[in-house]
């Protein structure tokens, strides 16, 4: 009896398990999210180094070598102004409010529901 539990429960779990194309589905999609975001916040700043970093993202080709450090370049010398490093850290931190606020509406109104926490005379 043991034994066909533990078959059945390493059979469901086998089920569950990602196959690595999966995983590398997953990983390229989280990937794309975080450099979408990326973006989102630069172009509250700066909506050309925004346009730049979405360039560097797509990995452009370039004719030579002289255009690719002129490019590089020009990349470095925009995320690096402390005016945009300033407005991105905004952003950002505005961003990782937001999401923790969302969260917390999220949990409180699903755990103070049964209450009628939102209902000024109860249930009625």
């Amino acid at each position: 009896m043991n034994k066909i539990i533990i078959v059945i429960a390493s059979c469901a779990l086998a089920a569950c398990a990602l196959t690595p194309e999966q995983q590398a589905k997953q990983h390229a999609a989280q990937i794309a999210y975080q450099q979408n975001l990326q973006i989102m916040l630069a172009q509250q700043c700066d909506k050309e180094t925004a346009d730049l970093m979405a360039q560097k993202f797509r990995q452009p080709e370039f004719a030579n070598e002289k255009a690719r450090q002129d490019f590089n370049l020009k990349y470095l010398d925009k995320v690096n102004d402390p005016i945009f490093q300033s407005c991105y850290k905004m952003a950002w931190q505005a961003h990782v409010s937001q999401q923790q606020l969302r969260q917390m509406r999220d949990y409180y109104d699903d755990w103070y529901a049964w209450r009628g926490f939102h209902r000024p005379w109860g249930w009625w």
